[in-house]
């Protein structure tokens, strides 16, 4: 028998001539964790009723300094702590992801023979999960599983049965607020903003009530589409980018690009604090708003949606088939978008009007398309010769598009597609604060 000192506890019983010595060693440390890990939170408690009182066991009331301290008795009211004595524990259980434990928790006496209320620090009131287990609630959705798939995890760790409802109330409140936003002070913001809105659907109540087959009332709720008005920061000499902020909107709207643009003026988003360029699709709704907060910031119209519009509104003959469209759609890009890999602003314009000058006959809604906010397209090349001008070199790629967005939409898009309808406003919050913080 082979018996190794654990704390108070033993390991103990462990049979070396089977094959399983591995297995038989790692059951019985998870057997005694939880044993010993309410030990030491009962350790941890009683030395905190210590700190509390100012005094440890079996010394005298008089001996503490006199005192008012936030627990109050339930009897005369009094708060001074010269007042209180324990009272020894009650049982409370507290998941872990080690297993269910029983802790003793703590209770102290008035003088009067009162109860004494008071706040732990170490075990909140009404606490039934432990840190532990909400950070593994959080990084599972965070990771994209379902409540069900949490809960079937949680139920083998826990040994017990875990209510969805439990689920839902937790990862309800990782997302209270509809709006997320970092704050900037002088000097300090990123020189770049990519802002874009992703779409997705939402269950909103009518008003109106109906009763269901049982006779019960039901709330009557219809599904719209809303979306969410993301700005993405970019260091263009570094090559970093982080999700900065993201509100939950009505539309792409004036008003709704408006609020978010005025949410990110107010936290230091502005040209003052090093801001140098604002990179969008071209919204109709956002260029309004612009135009009113942030028009002394050049801002560049997204190079890829330029030319997805372009290849949008390309004229076939009805005899020409899908293959042929397709070849002659890419070369037609590919030729289209050498126009913003010119080396220079100046180079980039003759490019584009000897394409138009080539393709105006034969292509003329889509040479319109191209050159209806052409300039737009090359705000990125004024923004490159100025950081030049300070010894700074920014990459093309990091200026002209909003595409490195879309991409990490593509995650955002994946967990609502798996939603495909969300019940509340409150869910769709929690989902992307989680979403939004692996991309911060």
């Amino acid at each position: 028998m082979l018996i190794v000192p654990f704390g108070n506890g033993l390991l103990q019983d462990l049979d070396f001539e089977k094959s399983n010595i591995a297995e038989q060693v790692m059951s019985e440390i998870a057997s005694i964790l939880p044993r010993h890990i309410g030990r030491m939170l009962e350790a941890y408690l009683d030395e905190e009723v210590t700190q509390f009182l100012g005094r440890k066991h079996y010394q005298r009331r008089r001996h503490a300094k006199h005192k008012t301290i936030s627990a109050q008795c339930q009897k005369c009211q009094s708060q001074e702590r010269r007042d209180f004595r324990r009272n020894g524990h009650y049982s409370r259980g507290l998941a872990t992801t080690y297993g269910h434990i029983r802790v003793g928790m703590p209770q102290l006496e008035c003088k009067c023979g009162g109860h004494v209320t008071y706040k732990s620090k170490t075990i909140l009131p009404y606490q039934r999960m432990g840190v532990d287990v909400k950070a593994f609630i959080e990084q599972e959705y965070k990771n994209g599983a379902s409540y069900r798939q949490i809960k079937a995890k949680l139920d083998e760790r826990l040994h017990s049965s875990v209510g969805l409802r439990s689920l839902n109330k937790r990862i309800l409140a990782l997302g209270m607020t509809e709006v997320g936003c970092e704050t900037w002070e002088k000097g300090s913001a990123p020189p770049v903003i990519r802002m874009d809105a992703i779409w997705l659907r939402v269950m909103f109540q009518t008003g109106v009530k109906e009763k269901d087959s049982l006779g019960r009332e039901r709330a009557v709720k219809v599904a719209r589409k809303v979306p969410i008005l993301a700005a993405q920061a970019v260091w263009p000499h570094l090559g970093h980018t982080r999700l900065v902020a993201w509100m939950l909107a009505e539309g792409e709207d004036y008003q709704s690009w408006q609020r978010f643009l005025e949410m990110l003026w107010e936290a230091g988003l502005t040209p003052e604090n090093g801001l140098k360029l604002l990179a969008t699709d071209g919204s109709t709704g956002f260029e309004v708003a612009y135009q009113n907060r942030y028009w002394s910031v050049p801002h560049q119209r997204c190079v890829f949606h330029k030319l997805k519009n372009v290849a949008r509104d390309l004229n076939f003959s009805k005899t020409t088939d899908l293959q042929a469209r397709k070849q002659f759609s890419t070369a037609f890009l590919r030729e289209a978008s050498k126009i913003w890999q010119a080396e220079t602003k100046y180079c980039a314009k003759r490019l584009y009007e000897t394409f138009c000058a080539k393709w105006k006959d034969q292509q003329p809604d889509a040479i319109e398309t191209l050159s209806r906010d052409f300039e737009a397209t090359l705000a990125f090349y004024d923004v490159q010769a100025d950081a030049e001008l300070h010894g700074e070199y920014w990459p093309a790629r990091f200026l002209r598009t909003t595409s490195p967005l879309e991409r990490m939409f593509r995650e955002f898009r994946r967990r609502f597609d798996q939603a495909i309808v969300f019940h509340s406003t409150a869910g769709v919050c929690a989902t992307t604060t989680q979403l939004a913080s692996r991309f911060s």
